[in-house]
């Protein structure tokens, strides 16, 4: 299976932090590249960290739905608080880890694609290839929080979802 994880907030759309859940709009072009990633036969997975859970602030959102009606193939999300001290809030692996002993993932072979640094070490910490979109707190990552994960480097950095997953469907192969 060729995974392509993918945060939500910033990355997929809303803002780059949502207070509450519902108030998330996907960017234009979203749907589209869930389709066409799945077309491609990878395999898109959101990881996400949604503190809103462990603040009350969720108002029973249902995930699943959302994620089950834009394509992705499966979802991690971490509930916990900055200051929880969880393994799977990112920039911690434990998202990813928990997908590669479900599905069996040589993450090697897996692509993270998100906006901010901290998907970025996630994604390095687990060996995948990186993609770094310019939009939530894309700008940042590559500016003042580049320091954060300088011992990783993108394979790719695009302006938005829907580039990177036209880059990763026409060149993902060879790289």
């Amino acid at each position: 299976m060729r995974a392509v994880f993918i945060d939500r907030d910033g990355t997929m759309g809303g803002a780059a932090a949502l207070e509450f859940p519902d108030e998330y709009v996907p960017y234009e072009g979203t749907p589209e590249a869930f389709r066409q990633l799945n077309d491609a036969g990878y395999a898109p997975m959101i990881f996400t960290n949604q503190s809103c859970i462990a603040r009350g602030k969720d108002r029973g959102y249902d995930f699943a739905a959302e994620f089950r009606g834009i394509g992705a193939v499966d979802w991690f999300i971490c509930p916990h608080d900055t200051g929880d001290g969880c393994d799977c809030r990112k920039p911690q692996p434990g998202l990813l880890r928990q997908a590669q002993q479900k599905h069996g993932l040589d993450m090697s072979e897996c692509y993270v694609i998100g906006d901010r640094w901290s998907d970025m070490v996630a994604g390095g910490r687990m060996g995948c290839k990186l993609i770094l979109v310019l939009t939530g707190r894309g700008q940042d990552a590559l500016g003042c929080d580049r320091d954060k994960w300088s011992e990783y480097q993108p394979v790719y950095v695009a302006d938005n979802l829907k580039m990177a997953a036209d880059w990763l469907c026409r060149k993902g192969e060879r790289v």
